[in-house]
């Protein structure tokens, strides 16, 4: 019975690891590879003014992510670092200047009432205001138009702010085919603001004004459009504004130049506004050259490593030196697996620091069956015979390979959750390794040797044998 078992659990390890591993190579999935190994850009990102208060950077940093993933950027890494800096590292980036404009756009939208336009070059004209965000959403303020820096508009304080804001999206003119635009939709309470914003414009239109009527979109200190309230009959079929009710359903529109800029701006809208201003304090390109050097010298010493590996447990450990092969074949298939996995569906990135707990559990499962195979030999040594050796000494190897593996797994948690940066990526590694080390050690390896013991040509073959691997005597 023991012996069917024994023999289902390895032929279930060798198909669920080399089957897992043919479909993720059929598939053509792979493990994603970090900023150190693809190459792209890391970029600091410092508040203006200091550190914001409460979890002003945590939401910032959310913000981040929301606009790199819709750039579809993945395997991108956006964190806090301090109390005043944000890191953000994307690999394999291709349009660079854009994705540093559009992380670090503020994106800070506002709906005024022009008050005044003065020309910039006029001897009364008044100064620009240099605050862009929340702080003087209250206040009058004096920003250029986006088009024409030299036309200054006077502004009332901000009738509706972006976070009104629950849809947008880049839209072109049906009947030029090359006018694009930003088309806003706002929730419900945007909405009733926005009706009776546009309803108070058209009233001032009736009366006779020609400029206090116009509203401004405003975007990070800049006039993005100012137009006035068009009435019915100037409109036309297209409806205008009537005074009394306005502008319903919430929608309007921002003019913009081409189909780039206006996806672009869709993109930061729809993501939000940063909550505060960045500076970039360092932008860095990093070239996967390097990376890919340090990952050729890590292949090539691991290739060594383990070729040494193999030639020692062959002469030492005769027959179970070939379980020692085919069991680092079962984990290296589960393991690329895993990775290429999780790479495709959770953003995993391998990282050279990643690699490095890759290399480090191949000592940590390379130690599991010295252990197990020293346990045998006390075993025979203690006067047993070769057959019983294995079945008493291989349940109390395991016992003591699952007391070593829980206390590198322990280590491993506590490094992935306390640490930052790359050391994170060896956590994982050297974590996930731990637990493929416990399931091969189990299903694999017990098995393997279980049923290697139970065979007379491996038992008895002259040197290679496991009677003289472990010095039993013939039973």
């Amino acid at each position: 019975m023991r012996k069917k078992r024994y023999k289902l659990y390895l032929v279930m390890s060798v198909l669920v690891a080399f089957g897992s591993l043919g479909a993720v190579l059929f598939t053509g999935t792979s493990p994603a590879l970090g900023l150190d190994l693809k190459g792209g850009i890391s970029v600091i990102l410092t508040a203006e003014g200091g550190c914001p208060p409460g979890d002003v950077l945590a939401k910032t940093v959310e913000i981040i992510r929301q606009r790199i993933n819709s750039l579809g950027v993945a395997e991108s890494d956006v964190a806090a670092a301090g109390c005043e800096n944000i890191i953000v590292q994307i690999p394999g980036i291709q349009e660079r200047e854009k994705a540093l404009r559009l992380i670090g756009t503020t994106a800070q939208l506002t709906f005024r009432q022009v008050e005044e336009v003065f020309q910039a070059s006029a001897p009364d004209a008044p100064e620009i205001t240099k605050q862009k965000g929340d702080e003087v959403a209250q206040e009058e303020v004096v920003y250029p138009g986006s088009d024409d820096p030299n036309t200054l508009y006077r502004l009332a304080p901000a009738e509706l702010t972006g976070e009104v804001v629950t849809q947008a999206e880049a839209v072109v003119d049906p009947n030029t085919g090359s006018a694009w635009s930003v088309q806003i939709d706002m929730n419900d309470e945007g909405s009733k603001q926005w009706a009776e914003f546009t309803s108070e414009l058209a009233c001032l239109r009736d009366q006779g004004e020609t400029v206090r009527n116009q509203v401004a979109i405003v975007l990070d200190g800049k006039v993005e459009s100012a137009a006035g309230m068009r009435s019915p009959a100037e409109a036309g079929t297209e409806g205008g504004v009537e005074c009394g009710s306005g502008i319903s359903g919430g929608q309007t529109q921002i003019d913009v130049g081409d189909q780039e800029e206006a996806k672009d701006l869709a993109l930061v809208l729809r993501a939000g506004a940063l909550p505060i201003t960045l500076v970039q304090s360092q932008v860095q390109e990093v070239s996967p050259t390097l990376g890919q050097s340090s990952l050729d010298a890590g292949i090539l010493a691991g290739i060594i490593g383990i070729g040494l590996i193999f030639l020692y447990v062959l002469l030492y450990y005769r027959a179970l030196g070939l379980v020692i092969w085919l069991g680092l074949a079962v984990f290296t298939a589960v393991m690329y697996t895993i990775l290429a996995i999780l790479g495709e569906t959770a953003g995993l990135t391998l990282t050279l620091a990643g690699i490095a707990g890759i290399i480090v559990s191949v000592g940590v499962t390379c130690d599991s069956y010295i252990v197990a195979f020293e346990r045998l030999k006390d075993e025979v040594r203690s006067g047993k015979s070769m057959r019983a050796a294995v079945d008493r000494g291989l349940s109390r190897a395991f016992r003591t390979i699952l007391v070593a593996d829980f206390v590198t797994g322990a280590a491993a948690v506590i490094l992935f959750f306390l640490a930052v940066g790359p050391v994170k990526g060896f956590a994982l590694t050297l974590g996930l390794a731990t637990i493929i080390d416990v399931a091969i050690a189990y299903f694999f390896t017990r098995s393997a040797v279980a049923l290697l013991a139970k065979t007379r040509r491996f038992t008895g073959a002259g040197f290679l044998g496991l009677q003289e691997a472990l010095g039993a005597k013939s039973s």
